[in-house]
């Protein structure tokens, strides 16, 4: 075979490999901690003294993953299409 077929082979290999890992992942754990508070669903005031609720995960602490929201945008086109 040739080595460069090979090599070809082998990263589409590990990158279907990958994306099957991404997806199981926003299937069992479709939720992520959000990046702006760091999962505590508050942040400080600017004035340093006061805490407020995050603005990006209201809160909550966790943001949904992009996999998931693209999943979930894909069968609610699906559902009403039918």
């Amino acid at each position: 075979m040739n080595p460069q077929l090979t090599a070809a082979i082998g990263l589409l290999a590990a990158l279907i490999v990958i994306t099957l890992c991404y997806a199981f992942a926003c299937w069992v754990w479709p939720f992520r901690s959000c990046r702006k508070c760091g999962g505590d669903g508050k942040r400080r005031s600017p004035s340093g003294r006061a805490f407020r609720l995050c603005r990006r995960c209201t809160g909550t602490g966790r943001r949904l993953r992009a996999g998931r929201w693209i999943y979930n945008q894909l069968s609610r086109r699906y559902r009403d299409a039918r």
